[in-house]
This record gives C-alpha cells, sequence and structure tokens, in this order.
C-alpha cells in the first residue's frame, strides 16, 4: 500500500514541522510514534487523528462507489491496522501487514 494519503501532513501538522522533515526523519528510521514521544506529543491521540485523517474520505469514496456496509466496515478496520502499525512501526511493517491481509485490491 502507498503510504497513507494524509498520514504524513497531518502527523507534521501535530508535530509542528514540515512534512518534508518528518519524512526525512522516517527515512532515518524514526517512527510517526517515536517522533510523536520525542515531542511531547501523546502518540494515541497521534494514531487517532491520524486513522480519522484517512477513514473519512476512504468510507465517503466506498459508499459513492456502492459497497455495502459489511465490505465498508471490513475495509476500515483493515486500514485501522495498516495505520496503526505505519504510526507505531513504519512504512515496512504496515505493508507487509497489507500484503497479508484482504485490503489487497481485486
Amino acid at each position: 500500500m502507498e503510504t497513507a494519503m494524509y498520514a504524513i501532513p497531518t502527523a507534521a501538522d501535530i508535530l509542528g514541522v514540515t512534512p518534508a522533515a518528518l519524512e526525512t526523519a522516517l527515512a532515518r528510521g524514526e517512527t510517526i510514534r517515536s517522533l510523536a514521544i520525542a515531542c511531547g506529543q501523546d502518540p494515541e491521540r497521534m494514531t487517532e487523528a491520524i486513522i480519522d485523517a484517512e477513514t473519512a474520505d476512504v468510507v465517503t469514496l466506498a459508499r459513492i462507489a456502492g459497497f455495502g456496509a459489511d465490505a465498508i466496515a471490513e475495509f476500515a478496520r483493515e486500514l485501522r491496522a495498516y495505520l496503526v502499525a505505519f504510526v507505531t512501526d513504519g512504512a515496512h511493517v504496515a505493508d507487509r501487514l497489507f500484503e497479508t491481509r484482504t485490503l489487497q485490491p481485486v
């Protein structure tokens, strides 16, 4: 899965840095969670802010595309799992999760 669309800008805004600076830190091996803790931010708040930012558009687009409530709920659960892994452990861990779950495109 490509890096979540809103994760970097949302995290950067909460941390008070530019998206480019955040991406540089992530490339060095930091995680959004570790950066949140280092900056005195609540990592759970950070995670929920990213999940909220990502999920709203996905759910809306899925409804527009005609997906049923069960399919949307399942995708939202998997998106949440992906984003928690992304924030906590980094893109490489989240991408492995994506590769082994039903988040796969059909």
